[in-house]
């Protein structure tokens, strides 16, 4: 009861002077081992089990989780608020709103503090995606009181595995959000290859095999590392890798790694010396910007440069001989010793 009590709290915390607005008991129904499929309403779980009442009100008592079929946490418990609860937040979200997204998931994980407890909650789910889509809106800041939370530990031990992976990214932007260099560095480097042998000749350490959207993110992160270090020639190969990897699957994503590279090459004093090669580099990566994203979304400062650079012309090697003159070389006679190898 004690993991009960804290996650109360935590909803009454978060809200202050409107305690009356959170769901005491929602109605569900729960598969028993034995007994059938009673209906009734949860007002309240815990790692033993469901606080269940057969009368909205009643006295509830605790059915515990051996008694309710279903493997370990992935038990037969049906809320019925579910789909309600979560339809609007999940629109937003699909709808790209970000902002409004991240507060209607909160307020689902706030309403319903009292589920957090049980297996495959909705309340979790809802803390889940709020984090998600604070990542997405930029909220980086705000992140990290969320995934610090009592709730947040919900995720890991109450959602199935699916959610795992991305929540520990989640902690990775709260850092990024907090500024926390160090702890950036150090979390980031569970991530990549041990530096022995050849691997010391590199600028940086490569990355452990990692699927592509886990490679874009710390790639980005990384490079946010090396900017705060003033590694810029680290940051910039960072950022390159990350908007390859996300250019076609995390716009979101892609925009910040090419606006922050963008960032980097225009301060270079190179650029502003009209350099060719320094200024071809520019003006490749603003105009794939503006091709992938709209040129009208490119910050204004790089909008000059978000022209298709000309790139020079190798020049043909040079022709010797009958080539010259467009005669075609006769064909030599194979020597006496090779042509009787041949028969």
């Amino acid at each position: 009861m004690k993991t009960l009590h804290a996650f109360l709290c935590w909803g009454a915390a978060l809200l202050p002077g409107v305690l009356s607005a959170q769901v005491r008991e929602t109605p569900a129904i729960l598969a028993l081992t034995e007994g059938g499929n009673p209906q009734g309403f949860v007002q309240g779980a815990n790692d033993q089990g469901i606080l269940f009442a057969t009368a909205s009100g009643g006295q509830a008592q605790l059915v515990p989780y051996s008694k309710i079929r279903g493997e370990e946490f992935d038990k037969l418990i049906r809320f019925e608020e579910r789909t309600e609860q979560l339809g609007g937040p999940r629109a937003l979200f699909a709808a790209g709103q970000y902002h409004e997204a991240a507060e209607a998931f909160g307020k689902v994980a706030r309403d319903y503090a009292i589920l957090l407890g049980a297996p495959k909650n909705f309340a979790s789910e809802a803390l889940f995606y709020q984090m998600e889509s604070l990542k997405r809106a930029g909220q980086y800041a705000v992140l990290a009181p969320l995934v610090n939370s009592p709730p947040a530990a919900t995720i890991a031990t109450k959602l199935p595995d699916a959610y795992k992976r991305p929540f520990e990214f989640h902690k990775l932007w709260a850092l990024y959000g907090q500024s926390d260099w160090a702890g950036l560095k150090t979390a980031l480097a569970v991530y990549q290859e041990p530096v022995t042998g050849d691997a010391k000749l590199l600028k940086s350490p490569n990355f452990t095999e990692l699927p592509p959207n886990e490679l874009a993110q710390i790639s980005f992160l990384r490079a946010k590392v090396y900017e705060s270090e003033g590694a810029k020639d680290n940051a910039l190969e960072d950022y390159y890798r990350s908007f390859t990897l996300a250019y076609g699957n995390d716009i979101l994503l892609s925009k910040l790694a090419m606006g922050a590279a963008m960032l980097i090459q225009k301060g270079d004093p190179k650029v502003a010396a009209q350099n060719e090669a320094a200024l071809h580099q520019m003006q490749s990566i603003a105009y794939f910007y503006g091709r992938r994203f709209g040129k009208d979304s490119m910050p204004a400062e790089f909008q000059a440069f978000a022209v298709k650079p000309v790139l020079p012309q190798l020049a043909p090697p040079p022709a010797t001989g009958d080539q010259a003159e467009g005669a075609a070389k006769p064909a030599e006679e194979p020597k006496p010793e090779e042509k009787e190898k041949k028969e």
